[in-house]
């Protein structure tokens, strides 16, 4: 497993299976500039050269504002096959609908209740 790196909004890191693991800061509003940082910090990742799996974790809260959600849509085909949400809060799945309702994601992306379904899901774009 690589070390867990902290940024503002969230602590990154690429577990032993080569999933990016994002876990938001609980409480916090994901702008357009924390949307660009994680962005840089994937390139240097090496994530546009090697894409990856990414498994998104939040405690009860966080979100993100409209600019960041356009920015992470537009993006997100250069860096991941499939990208995955694991939260129960309503407020997220109201959040996440939202997300899905208003930006095309260029990667499948689906949230789950536990860490265990999101991972079977994720498993399953793997390279044979």
């Amino acid at each position: 497993m690589q070390a867990l790196i902290e940024t503002k909004s969230s602590v990154v890191h690429i577990d032993e299976e080569g999933i990016l693991r994002i876990r938001i800061n609980d409480g916090y509003n994901v702008t357009l500039k924390d949307a660009v940082e994680l962005f840089e910090l994937y390139r240097k990742l090496g994530c546009d050269k090697n894409k990856k799996l990414q498994l998104m974790e939040g405690e009860r809260f966080f979100s993100f504002d409209q600019e960041a959600q356009k920015y992470a849509a537009q993006h997100g085909g250069t860096y991941f096959i499939a990208s995955a949400l694991v939260n129960n809060s309503l407020a997220i799945r109201m959040l996440f609908n939202f997300f899905h309702r208003f930006f095309t994601s260029s990667v499948p992306f689906k949230m789950f209740p536990s860490e265990k379904e999101a991972l079977a899901w994720l498993r399953s774009f793997k390279k044979k």
